[in-house]
């Protein structure tokens, strides 16, 4: 790194650290997986743009967060003026301030979530995987299986809720 820029490696660490958190937050607040990637692209532009204001030791998420939130309502703006329903700026600030709140929580939901699917059985495993995963019907994978469409629906509401307990279970324990 150059005397110039002593914190670049640090900054460089960080903006890649925060990417997937980024893209989390900007999908919450825009409701669109492409607007969402590319308002990531304008607030990555904007971070290195602005990467000598960083203070390593600070929350390198949170202004990176307060960067897209901003960028988000320009977003907003532009849209509005192109007739295209669009989020006022005070529930773009609400959606901001609860997603802040809860991204913390994330990661760990998603690594219970990844222990709790590990637990299923191979056949609700592949319901599971067909339900969310393929482009394919449920008529599908009912004939395949000799099932009624009925009884998978259930057995997908039944493993839903398995998940959902076995998740909070894991959350509670700290596990």
């Amino acid at each position: 790194m150059s005397e110039a820029d002593p914190n670049l490696e640090e900054f460089v660490e960080q903006l890649t650290l925060h990417q997937v958190d980024l893209i989390h937050f900007l999908r919450t607040l825009t409701g669109d997986v492409h607007a969402a990637m590319d308002i990531r692209q304008v607030v990555n532009m904007v971070l290195w743009k602005k990467r000598a204001k960083f203070q390593p030791g600070t929350s390198f998420r949170n202004w990176a967060f307060r960067v897209a939130q901003l960028e988000v309502k320009k977003y907003f703006r532009t849209q509005r003026r192109s007739k295209v329903v669009a989020f006022n700026d005070e529930l773009i600030d609400l959606l901001s301030e609860d997603f802040v709140e809860i991204s913390d929580e994330l990661q760990e939901r998603r690594q219970a979530l990844s222990r709790c699917v590990s637990k299923l059985t191979p056949r609700d495993l592949q319901l599971i995987r067909h339900r969310y995963w393929s482009t394919e019907s449920l008529e599908v994978l009912a004939q395949a299986t000799n099932r009624s469409v009925g009884t998978l629906k259930a057995r997908l509401h039944q493993i839903r809720s398995a998940l959902r307990t076995c998740i909070e279970r894991r959350l509670s324990a700290g596990t």
